[in-house]
């Protein structure tokens, strides 16, 4: 019943959206992909935004009711059964449908069950899309494996007039696939002809590179000046939890990228972390990746042995401590440099009692069970950038303490 009534209200939301978009004639960019969309569509925006008004999230809104509501600017209600509200939120978009401040509409298409990209794309049709990569995500949901969500993210492309896609991270077994009649295919990745040449801002992460490639090449498709992309581009600011520095205690230097984790963001993140000049040393704080489905031992071992060649390790997280840890050692992590931690808070206290000047921290994870980001507020130099963290609302810090009780 509860699904049905979330369906109905979603269709609601749903038909005005696909209004707006007839009435106002606005363009349309669709982001989807297993890492790095939030960074991608921020990226895009932020380089839109020197020609175009642009509507966009900076957050994940993106399942069936969350979405189509983000385009008016509104959330979710507290109480998702509140008819009251509902009906206040249809009013207000509705107003909003006939005075529609924007050009263009940004969105971030995320998925965790099959069926899900297909109805978004029952209401948008993307005058672009950009998929950021095909790897493991929410593999409990997807019986086949990688096939599965391959075939899940690239439905996108079907809808989507021109079709940007980062090369370096969607197999080329799935392109040649799904993508072989589409009329307009553009690619970037480090072994493709880059969008954008002249020298950049320094961004942490080679993905974070590829998101800014990704937001030129939709740039040149909006018949953006190379003026106004490279301004763009030097406006471009990391996303919270997504690769951004943070100064530390001690002299150190924090690397947050607690929003989320799946092993390819983690391999990137350690690969930053190795290149990374550091005068001290490199400590890798790495949660539990939630959603992985069977092959989770596999997973963290893998990233486990990937994450040998750092200094200290600290986890977070049953399958981090049992498997992740475990395989670093194997592969040639000194055991007296290896800490696994019981909850977020207990790495961060653990982290301030050896922190020294020089020290690089990367800290990612994924949400429930690990929400690495309170180790990081442990640790930060100044308190205020506590502002910069993911997840510090009252609603978000009610579930931390439901999970973490007595801390």
């Amino acid at each position: 019943m509860k699904t049905r009534v979330r369906r109905c209200i979603a269709s609601l939301f749903e038909r005005q959206v696909r209004r707006l978009i007839a009435t106002h004639h606005l363009k349309v960019v669709a982001v989807g992909g297993s890492v790095g969309k939030t960074s991608t569509k921020m990226a895009i925006a932020t380089i839109l935004r020197e020609r175009y008004r642009v509507m966009v999230h900076p957050g994940n809104y993106n399942s069936e009711l969350s979405l189509p509501l983000s385009v008016f600017e509104q959330t979710i209600p507290g109480i998702l059964f509140n008819p009251f509200a509902w009906i206040q939120r249809l009013v207000q978009s509705e107003i909003m449908l006939r005075n529609y401040p924007y050009e263009v509409l940004v969105l971030e298409l995320g998925t965790d069950h099959p069926g899900e990209i297909a109805r978004y794309l029952e209401y948008l049709s993307p005058d672009i899309g950009v998929l950021t990569a095909i790897t493991p995500e929410h593999m409990e949901n997807f019986p086949g494996g990688l096939d599965d969500v391959a075939a899940e993210e690239l439905l996108l492309a079907y809808k989507s007039k021109v079709f940007i896609l980062n090369d370096d991270a969607v197999p080329s077994k799935y392109q040649a696939k799904y993508l072989k009649h589409h009329p307009a295919i553009l690619k970037y990745g480090v072994h493709v002809a880059p969008f954008w040449t002249a020298p950049t801002p320094y961004v942490l992460g080679v993905h974070m590179n590829a998101a800014l490639q990704a937001a030129a090449a939709v740039g040149q498709q909006f018949k953006l000046t190379h003026v106004q992309i490279k301004r763009g581009i030097e406006n471009f600011r990391p996303v919270p939890g997504r690769m951004n520095p943070l100064p530390g205690i001690n002299g150190s230097i924090i690397i947050d990228d607690t929003y989320n984790a799946s092993p390819e963001a983690v391999y990137a993140a350690l690969t930053t972390l190795e290149h990374y000049p550091a005068t001290g040393r490199r400590v890798a704080v790495l949660g539990s990746m939630n959603e992985l489905g069977p092959e989770s031992p596999r997973y963290h071992a893998e990233v486990g042995a990937a994450a040998a060649g750092v200094d200290l390790l600290i986890t977070i997280g049953d399958h981090a401590r049992d498997y992740l840890g475990p395989a670093a050692m194997k592969a040639g992590l000194d055991p007296t440099r290896f800490k696994p931690a019981d909850s977020p808070h207990a790495a961060g206290k653990f982290l301030a009692s050896v922190l020294n000047p020089g020290d690089v921290v990367l800290a990612k994870g994924s949400q429930n069970g690990v929400f690495a980001e309170e180790t990081v507020k442990l640790i930060l130099a100044n308190p205020t950038d506590t502002v910069k963290l993911v997840r510090q609302s009252p609603a978000w810090m009610r579930i931390k303490a439901a999970q973490f009780p007595g801390v």
